[in-house]
């Protein structure tokens, strides 16, 4: 490839100029970031800085929801016995996407090693590694562990679990991928600096999960291991019911390719996605930020909202519609900032620019067969992104405590007014503690709750 010939043909080769002053070093530098660059992505970058957000065509319908797994509902628990089915089986993996750094909880490390326990501090990758952990015991498969990480935290987070012995998992059975990175641009579609021999990058979306699993070599390890299904959550949520079994059974009644789970949106303001139907009878997502006011207040006949679907980032894919999503062309969504890069190739500044992510949801609308399902957001939502506010540390770890409370206090009445915080691996569930009852036992003040010895 003739690298001045590829960017004069965009007109961009003024992105040479401030590594050509600064040296040979920086020119190596530069080139072989440049060489990196998808240009066919970029072009489709730049194309859309010239497009507005639409949204879907035609008639916009609230999706069919299935029951809740916590429900008691008689279809979630036939769909859980279904979903035991797969898991026994060993068809089912489990994907976590955990790219982010936690420094906006004043935290310094990945996002996953956040002390979110409130009594001995467990982490939130502690809490879903005791979870897997407790499901590998009752279905009797290898359920392997797939960590989408970020640049900012690979290693870092690979040393993580390293260091804590994988939380008994086992080194084999936990695997990492790296999500990739677009160029930032210019809102003229100038590739940004943030050194005269770097680029100016930003990861690439939850949606950059997709091509993470492929650049990973993911899909032909699990394939030949006899898997076919992979559940998909994010690492924020330490109310997560990972690889649900209601969940996973609902998906495979319905021949589902992806499949999405949702909470009730408490407000028409409620900053989640919504999950809509399509005229085509396809899923779509639209952002909170894209919604019209007059569809999030629209009200249905029992006076709840008629759009209440709020996306809460957990899927189930077939693997075959993973794979094909890698080679897709999502849609790009645009982040306008100010970036600190170079101006005039001396000096970093502030200035206006672009960053493009893609997300995971816009493949709903790919998929010919999907299916959605409720959850109950005090059993299964509580995620934390802020150190303050909603969705902060303090809710989120309210909602985490009260649901062990919940779970505990149904077994004694002493255990429902603690301060509770339930050892990773313990219980799946409430039955699942209800079930180890016997063996139970407080230590830690009285406030946590393990297995006897």
């Amino acid at each position: 490839m003739d690298l001045l010939s590829v960017l004069k043909e965009r007109g961009m080769e003024q992105v040479l100029g401030p590594a050509q002053a600064a040296g040979s070093a920086a020119e190596a530098s530069l080139h072989a970031d440049l060489a990196g660059v998808d240009w066919t992505m970029l072009d489709r970058q730049r194309a859309a800085l010239k497009k507005e957000v639409a949204l879907p065509q035609g008639e916009i319908l609230p999706p069919d929801l299935k029951p809740a797994s916590t429900s008691g509902d008689p279809a979630s628990a036939a769909a859980a016995a279904r979903g035991w089915e797969a898991l026994r089986a060993g068809r089912v993996a489990v994907a976590t996407v955990a790219g982010g750094q936690a420094s906006r909880l004043g935290f310094h490390g990945p996002k996953g090693a956040y002390p979110i326990g409130p009594v001995a501090g467990t982490s939130l990758f502690q809490i879903m590694a005791g979870q897997l952990l407790r499901l590998r015991q009752l279905s009797g498969a290898a359920l392997p562990w797939i960590i989408q990480t970020g640049p900012g935290n690979h290693l870092e987070t690979q040393t993580y679990f390293a260091d804590r012995s994988w939380f008994g998992l086992g080194r084999d059975s936990v695997q990492f991928v790296c999500q990739g990175t677009l160029p930032a641009l210019s809102p003229d579609g100038q590739f940004l600096l943030e050194s005269p021999g770097a680029l100016f990058r930003n990861p690439d979306g939850h949606g950059g999960f997709y091509r993470a699993l492929r650049n990973g070599g993911i899909g032909p390890k699990l394939r030949e291991a006899g898997i076919d299904l992979v559940y998909y959550c994010q690492v924020d949520n330490p109310l997560v019911r990972m690889a649900d079994p209601a969940f996973l059974g609902f998906h495979l009644e319905a021949g589902a390719r992806m499949s999405v789970k949702v909470v009730e949106k408490t407000e028409p303001g409620e900053k989640v996605g919504l999950i809509i139907q399509r005229d085509d009878a396809r899923l779509g997502c639209i952002e909170y930020s894209d919604l019209p006011d007059e569809l999030a207040e629209e009200r249905a006949a029992d006076g709840g909202l008629r759009f209440r679907a709020g996306n809460i980032a957990t899927h189930c894919f077939e693997l075959g519609f993973l794979e094909e999503m890698a080679e897709a062309f999502l849609p790009l969504h645009l982040a306008h900032k100010q970036i600190l890069s170079l101006r005039g190739g001396r000096h970093l500044v502030e200035q206006p620019g672009i960053k493009f992510e893609t997300f995971v949801f816009d493949a709903l609308p790919l998929a010919d067969h999907s299916m959605v399902q409720l959850a109950e957001r005090s059993e299964e939502f509580a995620p934390v992104k802020n150190r303050n506010g909603c969705d902060s540390i303090a809710t989120s770890r309210h909602a985490l405590v009260a649901r062990n409370q919940r779970w505990a206090g149904a077994l004694s009445a002493e255990l429902g007014a603690a301060t509770l915080e339930i050892e990773a691996g313990l219980c799946y569930d409430a039955p699942d503690l209800a079930s180890r009852q016997a063996h139970l036992r407080l230590r830690g003040g009285g406030h946590f709750l393990t297995a006897s010895p």
